[in-house]
């Protein structure tokens, strides 16, 4: 019920998405947000790495569902709890990267969360996973690593 998601196509084949999102400390490249992204436990099933936002903000993110398809992470503090999913598709001359964000904090229906997710959250996510769809996209389009704030600030990141 609560969640959103950024989405993109490539002309590049669906094993170049996977190994960009695949290897260690990754999010450095194209991630807009990201001050550091250290692979604790790397690769596959099981892997771990340690997210630090430009505002200091850490998380651990924690991979599980690893497959030709891409893979599925729980990431978040004790406020701020989501399930990601990266899915990438396609063939070895086009592809596509989709990255879904699931609030875990949400899922408990209440009059109360339905007005701040459908008022101010949901909008706070979306904003986050297009500038990092954005970020990704010039990455793998340019080769150049992204900036801190390229496509613009983030209230709740920057």
């Amino acid at each position: 019920m609560y969640s959103v998601r950024a989405s993109n196509k490539f002309n590049f084949p669906k094993d170049k998405v996977l190994e960009i999102i695949r290897e260690p400390g990754h999010l450095k490249k194209f991630h807009p947000f990201c001050l550091s992204n250290e692979a604790l436990n790397w690769p596959g099933e099981g892997s771990s790495d340690k997210l630090v936002y430009l505002n200091g903000v850490t998380y651990i993110r924690n991979f599980y569902n690893w497959s030709d398809n891409g893979f599925d992470l729980n990431i978040g503090g004790s406020k701020r709890k989501s399930t990601v999913n990266w899915i990438v598709e396609g063939d070895d001359k086009k592809s596509s990267l989709t990255v879904i964000i699931h609030p875990h904090l949400l899922y408990k229906y209440s009059i109360t969360r339905w007005f701040v997710w459908n008022f101010f959250a949901k909008y706070m996510v979306q904003s986050y996973i297009n500038h990092v769809m954005k970020g990704f996209t010039y990455y793998i389009n340019t080769g150049y690593t992204v900036h801190k704030n390229q496509f613009g600030e983030h209230q709740w990141f920057s």
